[in-house]
């Protein structure tokens, strides 16, 4: 059984075992949260509660766009403690939602007992923000279109082979608008571990496509926030949110795996 309700500012569909631990999945900038996680909803509705949000300006007709990470984080936090939420066993994000997913941690709000990163962007671009930001806006709509990423952009991604469109355009929100994705852009290029005095007290899992540059440069950052230490899962010869889009499966397979560890 399926339930969607905007709580606040925020849009929560919520499924699966009600009674269940509950796991949110965090879709990423651009990605529509129905594709991106049918089969992952599939593999663990019999067991598990599973929310999850829309990331603001992701839906048809949009209201209101990302301001930040934090601030989706916050408004995320008053859904689920609406909802008598106080505790989640394991969050997934993907990208611009494992960025989400590490600040909620932080505010420490909702307790978090687990995280399962995906990528993620985790120290500000600086002066190159709202050029990196347009420049990808831009790009997400030619991937809907069939066209390929800019060559820079597909190599730092991991999709040398040319496999660029094939991975990303089944994730992508084929309404999506360019202010909603240069928004959520931004979003992602300005959040920044570096300027905050935090720790975190989850379990800290980390996913890296073997063929993304920049996916394992921001381990160190993700290790100096953890009490913990980092469990990590590289997937070789793949790229950004290539698991996620052709072998999900094993996704849910690691939630399991993770939950069970506990």
């Amino acid at each position: 059984m399926m339930m969607s309700m905007k709580k606040g500012n925020c849009k929560l569909h919520r499924m699966g075992e009600p009674h269940g631990p509950k796991v949110l999945l965090i879709h990423g900038a651009g990605f529509y949260w129905q594709t991106c996680f049918a089969r992952i909803i599939r593999d663990l509705k019999d067991r598990y509660c599973l929310l999850i949000p829309e990331l603001e300006g992701h839906t048809a007709h949009p209201r209101e766009y990302m301001v930040s990470v934090e601030e989706t984080a916050g408004k995320l936090g008053e859904a689920l403690e609406e909802l008598r939420v106080d505790k989640v066993q394991a969050i997934y994000g993907v990208s611009l939602g494992a960025s989400v997913a590490v600040e909620m941690a932080i505010r420490d709000k909702i307790k978090v007992m687990n995280l399962l990163l995906d990528g993620g962007q985790y120290e500000a671009m600086g002066e190159m923000t709202e050029q990196y930001a347009n420049i990808m806006a831009d790009a997400f709509l030619k991937l809907l279109a069939g066209e390929h990423l800019p060559s820079p952009v597909k190599e730092n991604m991991g999709f040398a082979a040319n496999n660029d469109v094939e991975v990303l355009q089944p994730l992508i929100y084929g309404q999506i608008t360019r202010e909603a994705l240069l928004h959520a852009f931004l979003a992602a290029y300005r959040y920044d571990l570096k300027g905050k005095n935090a720790r975190v007290e989850a379990r800290v899992s980390v996913m890296i496509g073997g063929n993304e540059i920049y996916g394992a440069q921001f381990t160190p950052l993700l290790e100096e926030i953890s009490k913990q230490p980092l469990d990590i899962y590289e997937f070789p010869n793949r790229g950004h949110a290539e698991v996620l889009s052709k072998e999900p499966e094993k996704i849910s397979r690691l939630i399991r795996e993770i939950l069970n560890y506990c």
